[in-house]
């Protein structure tokens, strides 16, 4: 007989008891709690989902941008382009459209010309516009337009000027806004809408603002901001100068404080009897004298002069200031051919067509004789200082407009006279 295997009754209900004692996952003891998450966390997806994607999709639609092409014109001479990645240039001496971001504009002292942003579409609007003057490098960085037409985005152009000098207009008159950002060898500048000029040689760039706001931005400086009618330079080290006016003096020693021969040069045209001149003090004041005493009916003349050599490209005014005081002459108004006046100032000028031309006003007291009529001057009082100030020369001479100043002289002529002539101005703005 076979004897069966004993079991113990302890073993069989440990054995039971470990099984059953394995605990059970939370959410088996809770399921309706676990569905109720599940439903939830669904749901909280779903609200990101419906909310995040027109949000993404919004924002894509209001970034988007595309590049947009410029277009140059040349007005005078001929501009140099050089496409991106490319040391071949193009030689411009017309319009040309589909400048592109990368594309190098070269004008040399012949030469300028205007780049336009292209407002896009059906439109032959611009939306700004570059004068580009003579001596001028300019490479274009960036310029992008929204690429959706709905877009609330600005039109944005990068740009740098290497050297020479520009003028900005970028009042839109679209809704659309162009912000633009300017960089020199020195720094940089964002500019609201409006009307700036830069001049930019090796050791600063001078910032004039006409209209708008130019925000002058360094590394490790504080953001200055420029407003209209006011002017500033950054300097090679970086240095951002206080704002000052726009209003700028051509000339160097208007009140005639240095000495003669330093600054203003004296000079007598050739075969013609000089008179004298000289700086001294009257009524308080710096002066030049000018005088000649001998017989009548003998052409005299004496002058100082000064070499200005400066571009008026980017200025919308120039003005001629002076004060003058008249004591005697003996040849009637400004003699036979207004020419010969006892005081006259004459600037010499290159205008935007590379023509040198020249531009005076004369003074004089005592009456002309009817049968020499008198032009390019006016009668002043005797033995009184009289404030003279000019048109707007870039307004009168708008037919030949000024480019560039010369130099600029003062001189009596005539037969007999005493003048005197102070605070000689050249006021640019």
């Amino acid at each position: 007989m076979t004897a069966e295997p004993s079991v113990s009754p302890s073993a069989t209900v440990d054995e039971t008891t470990t099984v059953h004692s394995q605990p059970m996952p939370r959410w088996r003891e809770r399921p309706e709690r676990a569905a109720w998450i599940v439903i939830l966390l669904s749901f909280a997806l779903f609200l990101v989902l419906v909310t995040g994607i027109p949000i993404a999709i919004r924002g894509l639609y209001h970034s988007a941008a595309a590049k947009q092409p410029l277009q140059f014109e040349t007005t005078i001479g001929t501009v140099l382009l050089y496409p991106p990645n490319s040391d071949q240039p193009i030689a411009l001496t017309d319009r040309r459209e589909g400048i592109s971001e990368g594309s190098r504009l070269e004008t040399d002292a012949a030469a300028q010309g205007v780049l336009g942003l292209p407002a896009g579409g059906q439109s032959d609007e611009l939306m700004g516009t570059i004068f580009l003057y003579p001596n001028t490098t300019l490479e274009i960085m960036r310029s992008r337009r929204p690429y959706f037409a709905g877009s609330s985005e600005p039109y944005r152009l990068r740009i740098r000027v290497q050297g020479g000098q520009v003028r900005l207009f970028t009042k839109s008159g679209f809704d659309r806004p162009v912000e633009v950002q300017i960089e020199t060898p020195q720094g940089k500048a964002q500019l609201e809408e409006g009307n700036y000029a830069f001049f930019v040689n090796a050791e600063s760039s001078e910032i004039v603002v006409k209209q708008g706001v130019a925000r002058i931005i360094q590394p490790g400086q504080e953001p200055v901001e420029i407003e209209p009618g006011l002017r500033s330079w950054i300097r090679a080290d970086g240095t951002i100068e206080p704002a000052e006016a726009a209003l700028h003096n051509l000339l160097q020693d208007s009140a005639f404080a240095r000495p003669l021969g330093e600054v203003w040069e004296s000079y007598t045209p050739p075969y013609v009897t000089a008179g004298t001149v000289e700086f001294i003090e009257k009524d308080g004041r710096k002066a030049a004298r000018f005088y000649y005493k001998g017989p009548n009916q003998v052409h005299t003349e004496i002058g100082i002069r000064q070499v200005v050599k400066q571009d008026v490209h980017n200025y919308d005014s120039m003005v001629v200031k002076l004060d003058v005081n008249l004591d005697w002459q003996t040849l009637a108004g400004a003699g036979e051919q207004s020419s010969e006046f006892p005081i006259r100032v004459e600037i010499t000028y290159t205008d935007d067509f590379g023509e040198e031309r020249k531009w005076g006003h004369g003074f004089y007291n005592m009456d002309p004789r009817p049968e020499y009529p008198l032009s390019g001057g006016e009668q002043v009082p005797q033995f009184i200082w009289h404030s003279y100030e000019s048109e707007n020369l870039m307004e009168l001479l708008d037919a030949t407009p000024p480019a560039r100043i010369e130099s600029i002289r003062l001189y009596a002529s005539g037969w007999n006279y005493l003048s005197f002539a102070s605070d000689l101005e050249l006021i640019v703005e």
